[in-house]
Formats: C-alpha cells, structure tokens, sequence
C-alpha cells in the first residue's frame, strides 16, 4: 500500500495549478460547442467532427483562450524556474548572491546538509546549463502559444500556424534538455546511492566499480554503475514515454489529412500535454523529501563522485555532517561502516525511488 508522507515543502502544488485551468479551458470548450448542436463556425471550409481547438476559440470564448494559454504557459515556465531554484538556491536570470555559508569549495555534502537547497543540487554544471536551457526554450515555446491564442485562425491564419509549430517545436526541445538532466542526475546518483553499496546490497557492483574507474565522470556514457533505477532515471524514462506518445500523436495532427481524425489527436495532445505537469509535480514532491528520505543519513562518503569536489581535494577524510533529524551528531565513515555491520542482519531494505 502507497503511503503519503508529509511534503518537504508546497511548491508541488504549482505544476497542478498550472495545468488545471488548462484543463477547465478544455473542457468549457467541448461543453459549449455540444450546447450549441456541433456547429460547424462560418470560417470553416468543410464539415468535420470534433472541429479543432482554435476553431472554438475564435469565437466568442476567445477570451477564455487567451487567458488560459496564457496562464498555463506561464505556469509552466515558472515550474522549470522552481526546478533550477530548489536546485541552486536562486532563479534563472537573478545575480547570485554570495552565501558565506556556501562557498565554491563546499563539498556536496556539506550543500546536501546546509538546509539552503529545497531539492538535491545538481552534480555537474551540464545539469544546471540543462536546466536553464529548459527554461528558455520553454518560454520561447510557450510565448509562440499564447501568440497563437491572440492571432487567431480566422484573422491571421499563417502566423498562427506559425506560431503552433513554434511552440511544438521548442516544447519538445524544453522536455528533451529535462530529459538529459535527470538522466544525467541519474547516473551520478546511482553511483553514490547506499543501495549501491554492499552494506545494504551483497551484490551491488560498488567494489568493480572502484576497481575499474575513479570518478563516475571516467565511465564511458553508454555504462551506469551502481543502484541504476533510482527516482532521477525513473522520473527521465517517464519523461521519454510521455515525449514518445505526444511526437508520434503530433506527427498524426500534422499529417492526416482527414480534419476530423486530425482535429481528435489535436485534443489528445492538449489533455495528454498535463501529464507532463503530473511528472514534473512528482519530481517535486520527492525531491523536497531527500532530507528525510530513509537512506539520506546513510550515503557513507561523495568522494570521487562529483567532479569538482576532487579537483578542490576536499575529500581526505570525509565527514557524515549534521542535518535536522541528527542535530549535533557528526560521525565519521569508520563510525558509519561499524553502525552498518553492527545492524541487524535480517533488517529488511525497501527500494524508494
């Protein structure tokens, strides 16, 4: 049975109050057009059913439209925004304040325990670039909708087609750099994740890992080592699957020619696009719990994982530091090692993801 702990923080919320009046915009749209017997609008050149979005929303619930796209595009971008900052501690485009406390020599797990990061810092800088590159490549794409709701097809036809391919274009550029980023997040967090390590599992790969590499950065890209389905790959395979489904049914809107079958994967799109919003919750909602997180206090050591902690050689004898739940307590790997062959032998380990 699934159980809901407390969030880490609220702003899983967002996503959800991004999408949801795209959702009711939705909806209103097939309600009003049943109410009115499925007219087919004077600005349209065949019969067909169901007629597509923009058809309905060059009427009179233009407005509604305009406000919705709006809204949901705005949600969307300020959820990446969300993402970079429980990520780095401030948001896209804001000067980085400098932070006593948190230095460019700070060893990632002194950040993991410093309380000043809402979700898991990224590992590498190519995480943080990706998030960012999500972030302006989804305002692009979601300014190109909001654009195709203000020039509607019965005025501007052109621009608004126009701006449809732009926004399908840079929305499937946006969902393929989150891709990248978790999947990249992945892979170094599988290599440091205490199921990795023969203290919770006998048969992890931890010991030909070490043998065979120094820093998970000298594995060729092809090769994950370690507890490889954590919650970064699971949350990028979902991503993958969900921008798998919406190119394949945006190629059928683009290329049937039968307006009615286009005019279905048209709104098959629009409901499937708050899925995207669903995922993206999820990640939120995890990853503000990493610090209560069951295995959180038990990551014996990042040495050699992350790649500028070693070349500043913090990493000569690496402490388990304090956090809120071991307040005052500050145990070293040996102490760490012996807790974990002085546990009991018959302890059963659940995966989380």
């Amino acid at each position: 049975m699934i159980q809901f702990k407390s969030p880490g923080n609220w702003l899983f919320i967002v996503p959800w109050i991004a999408f949801i009046p795209w959702y009711g915009m939705l909806i209103a749209m097939l309600i009003c057009w049943a109410s009115q017997g499925h007219p087919i609008y004077w600005f349209m050149h065949s019969e067909q059913f169901p007629v597509y979005i923009s058809d309905i929303g060059a009427t009179n619930l233009r407005p509604l439209f305009i406000s919705c796209a709006g809204w949901q595009g705005l949600g969307y971008v300020i959820t990446v925004a969300l993402e970079f900052f429980q990520r780095s501690g401030y948001l896209p485009f804001q000067l980085k304040k400098k932070d006593p406390s948190i230095s460019d020599s700070t060893s990632y797990a002194e950040k993991l325990h410093s309380g000043k990061y809402l979700m898991p810092p990224y590992y590498t800088k190519d995480e943080r670039n990706l998030i960012f590159a999500a972030f302006v490549l989804g305002s692009i794409g979601e300014l190109a909708l909001l654009f195709c709701s203000i020039f509607s097809t019965t005025l501007y036809h052109r621009v608004h087609i126009a701006m449809v391919s732009v926004f399908v274009v840079f929305m499937f550029l946006s969902t393929c750099c989150l891709i990248a980023e978790y999947f990249l997040m992945g892979r170094h967090y599988a290599s440091v994740h205490p199921l990795a390590s023969p203290h919770f599992n006998p048969q992890s790969s931890e010991k030909s890992f070490n043998q065979d590499y120094n820093t998970v950065d000298e594995l060729p890209w092809y090769k994950w080592k370690g507890h490889v389905w954590n919650k970064f790959t699971i949350s990028a395979t979902l991503k993958v699957i969900w921008l798998t489904l919406a190119v394949v049914w945006a190629i059928c809107f683009g290329a049937i020619n039968d307006r009615s079958k286009s005019a279905c994967f048209e709104w098959l799109l629009a409901f499937w696009f708050g899925i995207i919003f669903m995922i993206l919750s999820a990640d939120f909602y995890l990853g503000g719990r990493y610090r209560q997180s069951r295995y959180f206090n038990h990551v014996e050591s990042f040495s050699g994982y992350y790649k500028y902690d070693k070349a500043l050689g913090l990493y000569h004898s690496e402490d388990v530091l304090p956090s809120d739940d071991n307040a005052g307590v500050i145990a070293t790997e040996t102490a760490s090692s012996n807790i974990y062959n002085n546990s009991s032998s018959n302890e059963s380990i659940q995966v989380v993801v």
